[in-house]
């Protein structure tokens, strides 16, 4: 008895001393961004680890293993509203005209992290050179500068990207993919891309680049070295130039797969872990819900849109004309709808709040009406729900996308007055052809199809950056390369001065006469002119290996020129 209560108490030691102590940095005011916070918090205090959290979303109940948690709730409400010009932020009905674009992102964002990093209980905890952490987990929200909490407190830094991975996103850790190829975040555009379609995804990649060199990173540069700088001198700590902190990651784990989002070429740090918010074991549904999911003699649709969007504040035609639409159904709509309405058909059923993934999971749902939100999306694959989307802004519109070039959805423009009636062709064409269903389910099992599990995966990952102190070796060699050289724009310059000296030589005497009557034009003279300088440079011994030319790369005033011997290949 007393040795195996001597073993018990050892082996706790043991795990307490394995412990991390981790900083899990999710500050904007987003539910959709706090779910995924709060599902890597879950998941480390599962592993035994120790958290403090610094969020918008504060929970009543804390696990014993939570050390802090820091709300930040008020001032990011503020800048929400102050960024994005109206009290609730932006609503379903302002989107209509005008779209929440990339720059209206990029300014909320900032100023959101700004006053957050300026909370006195943040700065009181950034500041103390006691609080020591493992790593630091930060939610990656169209900001950069939020990567100076990591060499502040000398640790780790690990971005947790809650869509998916994109241009912006990559360079942090890799370099800028090809947009002929991978489309941008807020983009529509249909791959594969026509001509015009490649020329506005590149436009959009460097129009975005020059609007951030010229007004976002000048501001958070300044931010960077204001607010961190105060808080290293109270730590003791000097803090790195901008750019070096910036390229200065461990890891990225992304909130997205293959079957939701597009096959992405990444970098060995870079991890997709969709699905670590959703509970291996599902709640049953309230007894209301499940006494309309099981008595739906037609099946169930269910339509939300989303925890950030709320489907009250849509126009009062929108809402009406739905509300008649759906009428028309034989099957049971469940709705959530915000607030209350009277007189509404007997097949629809208002609810202000639904538990999706326990909805999504019923075997009686048909399929799911969204805005084509990141979790939405990977909660209908997960469970084999075929969706049809309202992309309202941001990156529910490539996801709009995505859903249906895989087959598993259809696409509904976000219209006033043509909305209702879209919305039923595609609610009519998705019912008629099981198809829709099959891809939904297939993408599910192959998404289900692992090594790991994402939660699993991301405590894994975690740990393993800390053991390996910061798994230098899975980094990408592309962040040491210059953008001059990966293009080589330093031998096409090479070239061009080689041109430029060749034209001029030959325009002194017009043409280049050798031996021969045979004359050389200023083309031919460069081909010859560059194998030499080409062989030179790599210094080839010309006794022990020999390359094999084609003649018929060269024209036949040249050949007999330099080449007079009529074989069919020469030896250089």
């Amino acid at each position: 008895m007393r040795r195996s209560l001597l073993l018990a108490i050892i082996i706790g030691i043991l795990k307490l001393n394995d412990a991390l102590r981790i900083l899990v940095f999710f500050p904007i005011s987003s539910k959709s961004h706090s779910i995924l916070g709060y599902a890597a918090v879950d998941h480390l205090l599962k592993a035994g680890h120790e958290v403090v959290h610094i969020t918008s979303f504060p929970r009543e109940t804390l696990n014993p293993n939570y050390t802090k948690v820091i709300d930040v709730s008020d001032v990011l409400r503020q800048a929400k509203a102050a960024t994005l010009n109206n009290k609730e932020g932006y609503t379903i009905a302002s989107q209509i005209t005008r779209k929440l674009g990339s720059k209206d992102a990029l300014y909320f964002a900032y100023e959101s992290h700004k006053r957050a990093l300026d909370q006195p209980e943040v700065i009181q905890l950034l500041s103390d050179p006691s609080e020591r952490f493992d790593a630091v987990i930060v939610d990656w929200v169209f900001s950069d500068y939020v990567m100076g909490i990591a060499p502040l407190l000398q640790t780790h830094l690990i971005w947790l990207v809650t869509t998916d991975a994109y241009w912006e996103i990559l360079q942090l850790i890799d370099e800028i993919p090809n947009p002929a190829v991978y489309i941008d975040l807020f983009s529509n555009n249909v791959p594969p891309l026509s001509f015009w379609h490649r020329a506005k995804e590149l436009y959009n990649v460097i129009e975005r680049c020059i609007f951030k060199s010229l007004w976002i990173t000048p501001n958070e540069k300044a931010s960077y070295y204001d607010q961190f700088g105060a808080m290293a001198k109270k730590r003791g700590v000097i803090m790195p130039a901008y750019e070096d902190a910036l390229y200065n990651a461990s890891l990225m784990l992304l909130n997205t797969h293959p079957t939701i989002g597009t096959a992405f070429k990444l970098p060995q740090n870079a991890k997709c872990i969709a699905g670590y918010h959703i509970s291996e074991y599902i709640p049953p549904l309230p007894k209301e819900f499940q006494k309309i999911m099981d008595n739906a003699k037609h099946g169930v649709i269910y339509f939300s849109m989303g925890s950030n969007l709320r489907s009250m504040d849509m126009t009062a035609f929108m809402k009406t004309s739905l509300m008649n639409m759906f009428g028309q159904l034989k099957e049971t709509v469940i709705w959530k709808y915000e607030s209350d309405w009277e007189n509404i058909p007997s097949n629809v059923h208002l609810v202000k709040w639904a538990p999706q993934q326990s909805i999504l999971a019923h075997p009686n749902l048909k399929l799911f009406i969204s805005h084509g939100g990141q979790l939405s999306t990977i909660e209908a694959i997960n469970f084999g729900v075929p969706i049809i989307s309202i992309p309202v802004c941001g990156d529910q519109m490539v996801n709009s996308v995505t859903l249906k070039n895989k087959g598993y959805g259809i696409s509904v423009d976000l219209s006033e007055t043509r909305l209702a009636s879209d919305l039923l062709a595609a609610i009519n064409t998705m019912i008629a052809n099981p198809q829709y269903q099959m891809k939904a389910k297939a993408l599910s099992e192959a998404f289900h199809t692992r090594q790991q599990n994402p939660s699993e995966e991301l405590v894994f990952w975690v740990e393993y950056i800390v053991k390996t102190g910061g798994a230098q070796f899975l980094r990408s060699p592309a962040l040491s390369i210059p953008i001059y050289k990966k293009l080589y724009l330093d031998l096409i310059v090479l070239i061009l001065i080689c041109h430029y000296l060749l034209k001029k030589e030959i325009d002194k005497s017009e043409m280049i006469s050798l031996s021969y009557s045979y004359s050389v034009t200023v083309n031919d003279a460069l081909v010859v002119f560059f194998l030499g300088w080409l062989m030179n440079g790599l210094r080839l011994p010309v006794k022990r290996k020999r390359w094999i030319v084609p003649l018929n790369c060269f024209t036949t005033e040249t050949r007999k020129i330099f080449f007079p011997y009529p074989n069919a290949n020469v030896l250089i």
